[in-house]
């Protein structure tokens, strides 16, 4: 993103959104690809501890969502998703209304849609409604036109090669989260409305030897933008290492909900209106799957071990001087610390077999990187 330096403005309205929120500019989603990432952030623990199906393309059941606590509590929940992944996969839990964008194609291969103009437009009528005037409401839009294949739009041209594309997929959809954003400065309610913008997870664009999404836990990955817009809390940046984690509590806390005893995450809401947060570690989790064996990556200050195939290889990568992942190493002083630290964090983490694909699931090799 451009205020994390990226020299594109390849998202204005986004960008010019940050600079006026508060920013946690050393934010991690929970895994690195959607099905993980977001059954951990409703949850608000890791997805290795959720009840999953197993499958890449994971079901969940019999889990704590947030949503179903605001629903509870009496508070309108809405969301609009543009990917048929998300009818029946559970993410619904807890949500008055569900929908999901008209024209979108069934493919677990691919992804060839084009769907931010629904989005919005579906949006626009879900918060639309009259009687959001005089509710508290939360409502959730999962933008997803910067994914799979790199569609060109007309009068977006940042190049040819797959990294240009993807940055024009950026482009075109912020264009539309500022026009939902823009539609939501002119409701009665905005005053008093807070906006999260988040990611679940990046892209990788051959930096350590693969392309797209999930898999691995490389930074490109699992780095992602976290800020908030909330009424009273003065812009500013915070340089504390962060969780996706911390959204389910922290939305609960926004509304005056107390989290669900199994979360994990802590509220962001004290750090958003100035108050200075505690350091802690954060834990990126990708758990087996039927396409994938076990990865995880844990963070501490300026460090991150990278562990595989079960904590059986682990790398120690410093990521001040070492940014790109170059260069890791496995053993001396610092390695042994670092790898400490993290097999007690591993201690507490309550890994749960999956449901219905098991042992033929966790013991799955890592498939063929998706070159373009």
């Amino acid at each position: 993103m451009p205020w994390n330096g990226y020299p594109r403005p390849i998202a204005p309205h986004l960008t010019e959104m940050e600079s006026k929120a508060v920013s946690f500019a050393r934010e991690y989603s929970i895994s690195s690809y959607t099905s993980m990432s977001l059954g951990g952030l409703l949850a608000g623990r890791l997805p290795s501890e959720l009840q999953r199906d197993g499958y890449f393309f994971g079901t969940y059941r019999n889990n704590v969502f947030f949503p179903q606590l605001l629903k509870k509590a009496g508070i309108r929940t809405m969301g609009v998703m543009a990917h048929f992944y998300f009818r029946g996969a559970g993410f619904d839990a807890g949500f008055d209304d569900w929908r999901i964008v008209p024209g979108v194609t069934y493919d677990a291969n691919t992804d060839r849609d084009v769907t931010s103009p629904q989005s919005e437009k579906v949006a626009e009528q879900l918060l639309g409604d009259p009687a959001n005037q005089s509710r508290r409401f939360f409502f959730w839009a999962h933008f997803l036109d910067p994914h799979d294949q790199y569609i060109r739009h007309e009068g977006i041209d940042w190049g040819s090669k797959a990294r240009d594309l993807y940055d024009a997929e950026v482009t075109f959809t912020d264009l539309y989260v500022g026009k939902l954003v823009e539609f939501i400065a002119a409701q009665p309610w905005a005053a008093r409305t807070v906006i999260i913008i988040t990611s679940d997870h990046g892209e990788e664009f051959g930096d350590n030897g693969m392309w797209k999404h999930a898999f691995e836990v490389w930074e490109p990955l699992v780095h992602v933008p976290l800020f908030f817009l909330a009424p009273g809390a003065r812009p500013h940046r915070i340089s504390a290492l962060r969780s996706a984690v911390d959204l389910a509590p922290t939305i609960l806390d926004l509304f005056g909900i107390a989290p669900n005893p199994g979360m994990e995450g802590k509220s962001l809401v004290s750090e958003i209106y100035g108050v200075e947060g505690e350091s802690r570690d954060v834990v990126v989790d990708l758990p087996a799957t039927s396409n994938s064996a076990r990865r995880r990556a844990f963070l501490s200050g300026d460090d991150k071990l990278i562990c595989l195939d079960d904590d059986t290889r682990c790398k120690l990568y410093h990521l001040k001087t070492d940014p790109m992942e170059k260069t890791g190493i496995a053993k001396g002083p610092e390695y042994k610390a670092m790898k400490a630290r993290y097999d007690a964090a591993n201690r507490s983490i309550k890994d749960v077999v999956p449901y219905a694909c098991k042992a033929e699931c966790l013991n799955a090799p890592i498939p063929k990187k998706d070159v373009p």
